[in-house]
């Protein structure tokens, strides 16, 4: 006859032999990149890697292949490639539309919490190319719905990410937003500017339900009207394209609250401005 105590025991051997799985296999994966060279591919370590495309030259094929690559948008507004709830029910968006690079499933979680959680940097540039990827369909997009008058040097004027609250950046030493639009930036030609700023700390949106993300991102975010100031005088148009960076849209909670901020007060130093606001983010959840 098994009683309970050995019951309980064998369930918490099974709980500590899967949780030393998942452990090693993310110790795994920390030594492949700490230890990735130039020939070996930057997931996998695989040494005799074939690059499957000439921005993701860092990946072989079998790796680049495993993206989850978003090539078909049924939602407008959010770029979700499924019907989407959200936004059938949502009247008051302050943003056009977003658009994400892929799908945030099981691996793009796994390579995010790599960079963000445990300091691998160098997927850095990988997670940037992801990003810019989606800017060029945004902008193909963008062309062919709303073109500028030809004057227009750039169809976007600024990039402007999402920040974290101090806690958060304490935590971490970065913002994933900030440094995604870096590069965004800097692959451009696009000025980026951070003028949003945090009100408070609101804890990790991840594991709230949406009339918590809604209730959380109420006033959250303000534009420094500084800053904001300094962005509108180096623009000095009278039509304004602003793109809002972060790494993943869920409900679009944070991203309508980040662009209603801007608005506000962009509105507000400039009432005769005509102001459009766009979101781009790596993964779609």
């Amino acid at each position: 006859m098994i009683t309970l105590p050995r019951i309980i025991s064998a369930r918490f051997r099974i709980a500590i032999t899967v949780k030393l799985r998942i452990i090693l296999t993310a110790m795994r994966k920390s030594v492949q990149l700490l230890n990735a060279t130039s020939g070996a591919c930057l997931l996998c370590g695989n040494m005799d890697r074939k690059p499957r495309h000439p921005s993701f030259a860092s990946l072989c094929t079998a790796c680049f292949d495993q993206i989850p690559w978003i090539t078909r948008i049924e939602c407008q507004v959010c770029g979700r490639p499924e019907y989407c709830p959200d936004c059938s029910r949502r009247s008051d968006a302050a943003f056009i539309w977003n658009r994400s690079a892929v799908r945030y499933n099981a691996l793009i979680r796994e390579w995010l919490a790599l960079y963000k959680y445990r300091g691998h940097e160098a997927l850095a540039p990988l997670l940037g190319e992801m990003l810019l990827a989606a800017y060029h369909g945004l902008i193909k997009t963008l062309n062919h719905q709303h073109p500028l008058p030809l004057q227009s040097q750039h169809p976007i004027d600024a990039i402007i990410p999402v920040p974290v609250s101090s806690e958060r950046l304490a935590e971490r030493e970065f913002n994933q937003a900030e440094r995604l639009g870096a590069y965004l930036a800097e692959h451009t030609l696009i000025p980026l500017h951070n003028v949003l700023e945090r009100t408070r700390h609101s804890g990790k949106q991840s594991y709230k339900t949406r009339g918590a993300r809604l209730r959380d991102t109420h006033n959250l975010f303000t534009a420094n009207p500084a800053l904001t100031g300094s962005m509108l005088s180096s623009l000095d148009q009278p039509h304004i394209r602003l793109i809002v960076v972060d790494d993943i849209y869920t409900t679009g909670s944070t991203a309508n609250a980040c662009a209603a901020a801007l608005a506000d007060e962009i509105k507000r130093q400039q009432p005769a401005a005509l102001v459009e606001l766009f979101v781009l983010t790596l993964a779609r959840s």
